[in-house]
């Protein structure tokens, strides 16, 4: 299932130096569609997230580390996943690929990254680009996976079947806080957050009442932020 974008942690966890690095796409999560505040505004933002690994730094166990960035799924002209895209494939998106581009034509494609840190300290995204003799398409180490979340919709909507079995394989793959932003958390003492709007209408078509209360996620979104 294409993801289209148009113009409208565990304890052993090692982050990432500051730095530049040689990097593959090998994770794409769509977290669907939930309420965000930013810079004092509140709308609904849909949000996907995008995992690198980095084959040459390292961990201590000789696996690749790698990092992940939130994206607001648009390519409306200031958007960061437009800019960042552009700068990785090294070429302006055209007219009708601003209309819908397929997201997942990512997975496996080489390119460079550069690692900052955030206000609080933690390592981010700050610029992704061409990689040296342009975006390839390569195998990784990690295994290469979409999370489609129209798949996993099918398993709470009455419509289960092979693919929203193996999406809710990836599901249980996911750092606990995507699972939330997508599923919903009621676990006692933790923060009561409701299922994306996706996923609501799923539970409502499948015969199950979801939560009707909305949340507001404040949200570090910097939109001066072969595919």
């Amino acid at each position: 299932m294409a993801i289209m974008a148009s113009d409208s942690g565990g304890g052993d966890y090692q982050p990432v130096p500051q730095g530049t690095y040689d990097a593959i796409c090998y994770k794409i999560v769509d977290a669907g569609t939930s309420m965000n505040k930013f810079q004092d505004e509140v709308n609904k933002q849909h949000s996907i997230f995008i995992f690198w690994e980095l084959p040459t730094c390292r961990t201590e166990d000789d696996r690749p580390m790698s990092i992940f960035h939130k994206y607001r799924l648009s390519l409306r002209e200031n958007a960061k996943l437009r800019s960042h895209l552009q700068s990785w494939r090294n070429k302006p998106f055209t007219e009708k690929e601003l209309a819908g581009f397929d997201i997942t034509k990512i997975l496996g494609v080489t390119c460079k990254l550069t690692v900052g840190l955030t206000s609080g300290g933690k390592e981010k995204v700050t610029g992704v680009f061409c990689a040296d003799g342009g975006p390839k398409k390569t195998a990784t180490e990690n295994e290469q996976v979409i999370f489609d979340l129209e798949d996993y919709m099918k398993e709470f909507s009455g419509e289960s079947c092979e693919a929203s079995k193996k999406a809710c394989d990836i599901f249980e793959g996911l750092p606990s806080f995507m699972q939330w932003q997508i599923a919903g958390c009621d676990e006692p003492g933790k923060e009561q957050i409701p299922p994306c709007f996706e996923m609501q209408a799923a539970l409502a078509k499948g015969g199950e009442e979801p939560k009707k209360e909305e949340v507001v996620v404040e949200d570090d979104f910097e939109d001066d932020i072969p595919f």
